[in-house]
């Protein structure tokens, strides 16, 4: 019986601990105080072009995206079979997706960037643009839809992009 109690009263202290207060502030710290002003410029540019896109920081990453859905994608394999099918979100007409990380050191990728995939409906464009001065690189996926593009969101946010070497706030 006092081991019912006891256990009742450590969940009890589990439950109304202020930990998870501090893990929220944890959290804010966690954020990559390099994006600042990058975040900042892309939610600008964002406004300017796609009023109703969401956005969010998390940690090193910056995502956002308007008007997408999921997409069944398959494509040949380099031998002309076809891979199986899976799923992909990515903009629908007048639509944006967009995946911006900070990542330390030169792109180890496979994929010679920058470079486009065409998956039929979408493309997806990935740069990798590197600071020598920080050491640091952005890996980025914007997908845009295939038959519709904003010629000059895209010029805007390559240059953006391209130029994020002087956009960092603070070195870690």
């Amino acid at each position: 019986m006092k081991l019912g109690k006891a256990f009742s009263l450590f969940l009890f202290l589990c439950l109304v601990s202020p930990v998870s207060t501090v893990k929220a502030d944890k959290e804010e710290t966690l954020q990559d105080p390099r994006l600042g002003r990058i975040y900042k410029d892309i939610r600008r540019l964002l406004r300017q072009h796609y009023p109703d896109a969401v956005s969010h920081r998390l940690k090193n990453k910056i995502h956002f995206e308007f008007n997408t859905r999921l997409f069944i994608i398959h494509v040949p394999t380099k031998m002309g079979d076809w891979q199986d099918p899976w799923e992909e979100r990515g903009p629908r007409k007048g639509g944006i997706l967009g995946k911006v990380e900070i990542v330390d050191g030169k792109y180890m990728g496979a994929a010679m960037v920058p470079q486009s995939f065409d998956y039929r409906y979408f493309s997806i464009m990935l740069m990798a643009p590197y600071s020598i001065k920080n050491d640091c690189h952005l890996t980025v996926h914007l997908s845009i839809p295939r038959l519709e593009t904003k010629p000059d969101f895209i010029e805007e946010f390559t240059e953006l992009v391209n130029d994020f070497e002087n956009r960092i706030e603070v070195k870690p």
